[in-house]
């Protein structure tokens, strides 16, 4: 089921994907690369077509070919990520990971996606499919899995590869787990003696290259002499965590310090050399220099072919992008003037604040702006941020329990994989957190499952609205003292919402984009659910008075 790159040689470039075929090639030169296990384009595909996604991605991809207004496509982006953010992976797949990176990756993976049509060269695709970095465990594996599924198969990739002649729906799409190598320094040289006199280009920076300013070096190959050199002030630098890249500041007397050293750019050139030799020219290499060994890494190769301009289909979506970034910044402009509104307005008796601020089930954000007092019950925060100032509960979510002390009085969402793991992290870090309240996330069915042994051991719990089966695992999780509902992004049916307050949902958790809606929402469906009640209790005070009661 699983592909180490030592045996891609013995598949089909549709099985393993260009890049992982590319990447089997460097290091039968002898060139260190991470450890890379390839889960290959039938597993992918299986997964794909079982869950109906294939057939979603047809739909979306007709979508963007015949519509000239973006709402059905936008629809059915939202479609095909939620059926993807719920996609389940099989349990023997994700042992044989586990098994493979088992004493080969030690804090982080990097999953890649690994795309082969008859119609692409490996880099057609690339700004168009992203990478995700998770924990090396299974929650973090099926999320990166996930992530890069969604990714791969973002309007824009569709449009782009629609544009290039491909169906992508009948895209091969293998998927690439590596061993994070967590970057000193990073960066390409691009080799192509016939355009540039024998020389290779390299540009670097410090952490990860992506949007940060970088040092240029233009190589002579005869001599490896530097040609030509310009170095930028980069006082920021990106670095791999759990939560994507994350900035953090460089220090002051590195700013204007070369990112690569003369011996280190002598190793880039003589790589990119003999990849050159091997894939053809121009050729681009991706590398990195370890953090803390000095070690350089390829992470990918591959010969850079004449890229295609961006063409209609993909023009056409970009314009759709924009005009809903610029409605959603309209619309966050509306929502934070609202806010500055309910601020003033608070104090003065009678005066009618808008739906946003109607609601009466508690209510947690995940909001970067401190929203006013009263407004909403508290926000959703890193642990970084526990200390910060501001009023209103703070809930944050806990994956790792390990050297956590005392957090105070907070809610703490604690996830796992399996009640045996949710028992054993709620014990680890209980006793150290005394004034702390916990609750279990059931973004699993087992945990679902064993909502009877859990309640007994938790305050409460959370349930993300995408589980498949809501309603039967919302029926089993009443047995909770205290439930909340994780909306996510989603704005779900008024009626949903009803029957969760029906079950004894106490509370919500809101997306940043979608706080809005969600509200309104949440607020329309707190009416409904009132005037049931009120009617119900109407009814049987009548039926008292016919009994003379």
């Amino acid at each position: 089921m699983l592909i180490s790159l030592d045996e891609v040689h013995k598949h089909t470039e549709m099985e393993v994907g260009l890049k992982a075929w590319n990447l089997s090639k460097v290091k039968a030169t002898g060139a260190r690369v991470p450890f890379t296990v390839i889960i290959p384009s039938d597993v992918i595909s299986q997964l794909m077509s079982e869950s109906g996604i294939r057939h979603d991605v047809f739909k979306l991809s007709r979508a963007i070919l015949d519509s000239e207004s973006p709402e059905r496509a936008f629809e059915l982006e939202r479609e095909i990520r939620s059926k993807i953010n719920s996609l389940s992976i099989p349990e023997d797949l994700l042992d044989g990971i586990m098994d493979s990176i088992a004493g080969n990756v030690e804090k982080m993976i990097v999953a890649r996606p690994s795309p082969y049509a008859s119609e692409l060269v490996d880099g057609d695709l690339k700004g168009r499919m992203g990478v995700w970095y998770d924990e090396p465990t299974k929650k973090g594996i099926v999320r990166s899995i996930q992530r890069v599924l969604g990714g791969s198969f973002s309007m824009r990739a569709i449009a782009r590869m629609m544009d290039l002649g491909v169906y992508p729906e009948d895209l091969d799409l293998a998927v690439m787990i590596q061993r994070v190598i967590f970057p000193r320094s990073s960066g390409i040289a691009i080799c192509c003696p016939a355009r540039r006199r024998n020389e290779v280009l390299i540009e670097s920076t410090w952490g990860a290259m992506n949007g940060v300013p970088k040092d240029r070096f233009r190589i002579g190959m005869d001599l490896m002499e530097i040609v030509e050199s310009e170095l930028s002030e980069k006082k920021v630098k990106l670095v791999p965590s759990p939560q994507g890249v994350r900035e953090v500041e460089v220090p002051h007397h590195l700013w204007m310090e070369p990112s690569v050293k003369g011996n280190e750019i002598e190793g880039i050139v003589r790589t990119s050399s003999d990849l050159s030799l091997i894939l053809g020219t121009p050729t681009l290499v991706e590398w990195i220099i370890q953090e803390g060994t000095d070690s350089l890494f390829v992470i990918q190769a591959h010969k850079e072919p004449e890229r295609p301009p961006i063409k209609p289909l993909e023009r056409k979506v970009m314009g759709w992008l924009e005009e809903r970034k610029e409605t959603k910044e309209l619309r966050e402009e509306k929502v934070k003037r609202e806010l500055r509104e309910v601020e003033i307005a608070k104090p003065v008796k009678g005066v009618a604040l808008p739906s946003m601020a109607l609601a009466a089930s508690k209510i947690y954000v995940r909001s970067t702006v401190e929203l006013p007092e009263g407004l909403v019950d508290g926000r959703i925060v890193e642990l970084t941020e526990l200390g910060e100032q501001g009023h209103g509960e703070r809930l944050v979510f806990l994956r790792d329990p390990t050297k956590i002390g005392d957090l105070g009085e907070v809610k703490v969402v604690v996830e796992a994989d399996s009640s045996k793991e949710a028992k054993e992290k709620l014990f680890s870090i209980a006793a150290s957190s005394p004034n702390s309240e916990f609750l279990i996330y059931l973004g699993k069915a087992e945990l679902v499952l064993a909502s009877g042994e859990l309640s007994d051991i938790y305050d409460g719990a959370v349930l993300p609205v995408d589980l498949e089966g809501f309603d039967a695992a919302l029926s089993m999780a009443s047995r909770f003292n205290h439930l909340m509902v994780d909306l996510k992004e989603e704005v779900p049916p008024v009626d949903l919402i009803r029957g969760a307050l029906s079950a004894g949902v106490e509370g919500f958790l809101l997306g940043t984009e979608s706080m809005e809606g969600q509200m309104v929402a949440i607020h329309r469906a707190e009416m409904r659910y009132l005037l049931e009640k009120l009617r119900s209790l109407e009814r049987l005070l009548s039926d008292l008075g016919e009994l003379g009661i």
